[in-house]
């Protein structure tokens, strides 16, 4: 049986690494000069996440992207570890794996969790403060920008003490926001959003959310028990129940 590394144990030191992680995102960025690389971040079974990246010799986006699918347990070996510059995005992990036309890749199982996330209370974001364990209630302020090659949507979220927060997603992932809203508008809709970014608006000094690109997701209504919590406390209902659950992948 083979002997598997934490997430939180790899450095640059060795390449022997043998690891068991979950597929949790795959995306592609656009590089300087052209064309664009694929990433992805992972997590074990211990709730460490790194982001992985494919190097960019000609032909291995293409036998990544086929071989790793989101949501999918892999046993993974040969790769290199390298430090991240900084700013590191949304891991909490100072390291990022490089797949090589080393890399073995094969499929296993792994622990069933709902999701990997850690909800973060806006308001506490608001404040500076990141040690919530909440998801995130959407507010009815959905709308597509005018005039807008790219699309984006504007939109606020509203927490348990009625303030909010405006976020803004560009792209493909404001379109899937605007479909979404349509189908789910009519009752009080909950959002659970990950790998966001905060920022301040530079005019005000405001915090705002906005996406990070094709790593944010977001999921309404979401068939998880810290969504039931935060309805029934919103609600002030004794079991969380909400008129409709629909499961979203992440």
């Amino acid at each position: 049986m083979a002997n598997f590394t934490r997430i939180a144990e790899l450095s640059p030191h060795r390449n022997d690494y043998i690891i068991r992680v979950k597929i949790l995102k795959k995306w592609k960025e656009m590089i300087f000069g052209g064309g664009d690389i694929l990433s992805f971040l992972l997590v074990d079974e211990h709730g460490e996440k790194i982001p992985a990246k494919v190097s960019p010799e000609i032909g291995l986006n293409d036998d990544f992207d086929f071989n790793l699918h989101e949501g999918h347990w892999m046993i993974i070996s040969g790769f290199i570890v390298e430090l991240t510059p900084p700013p590191s995005l949304f891991s909490e992990n100072n390291h990022t794996i490089i797949f090589t036309e080393d890399t073995d890749l094969h499929v296993s199982t792994g622990v069933h969790q709902d999701h990997y996330m850690e909800f973060k209370d806006y308001t506490d974001i608001k404040n500076g403060v990141y040690n919530s364990h909440r998801p995130i209630v959407k507010d009815h302020n959905f709308r597509l920008a005018p005039g807008k090659k790219t699309s984006r949507v504007m939109f606020t979220i509203k927490g348990l003490d009625g303030v909010t927060l405006e976020c803004k997603a560009y792209g493909v992932l404001a379109d899937q926001l605007y479909d979404k809203w349509w189908y789910h508008g009519t009752t009080e809709t909950f959002i659970t959003m990950s790998d966001w970014m905060v920022y301040g608006e530079q005019r005000t000094g405001e915090l705002k959310i906005k996406d990070a690109g094709g790593i944010s997701r977001f999921e309404f209504n979401a068939d998880y028990q810290d969504v039931y919590d935060f309805s029934a406390e919103y609600f002030n209902d004794s079991d969380g129940s909400v008129e409709e659950v629909v499961v979203v992948s992440p």
